[in-house]
């Protein structure tokens, strides 16, 4: 007699089971049925919180990484958001300081002051050592 694969459920063999077909496919539909049975026992209903069934806690988990991804979205792009104004106020405070130092080449600059006063104490100094 041929049977099934995974469950081995009997099934009849064609053009031998003259008298006896009916009996094995009704036997292969109960097994089936017990076998289908048994996994939805397993799984539960989705709306069972009491017990609580593997189908609601999947359907929970699923929910729970829905959220935990919407959440690390919303995140991210408040970091982003974040980032992006701190460097936007660093580069105006590098140009405004950059416009109040001036070049050092420019006179009248704080910078070209700096690098002349830079001159004026080494020569200090080296005439002061000397």
């Amino acid at each position: 007699m041929p049977t099934t694969t995974n469950y081995s459920i009997v099934l009849p063999t064609v053009g031998s089971s003259k008298n006896t077909w009916g009996s094995e496919l009704n036997d292969a539909f109960q097994s089936l049925e017990t076998e289908v049975y048994n996994v939805d026992t397993t799984l539960g209903d989705v709306s069972d919180s009491a017990t609580p069934s593997l189908a609601y806690n999947l359907a929970q988990a699923s929910t729970n990484a829905s959220t935990a991804l919407t959440n690390s979205q919303t995140a991210l792009s408040v970091a982003n958001k974040q980032v992006n104004t701190t460097l936007t106020t660093l580069t105006s405070r590098v140009s405004a300081l950059e416009t109040l130092v001036g070049d050092v080449g420019t006179t009248g600059s704080v910078a070209d002051d700096a690098r002349s006063a830079k001159t004026t104490a080494q020569n200090a100094y080296t005439a002061a050592t000397t």
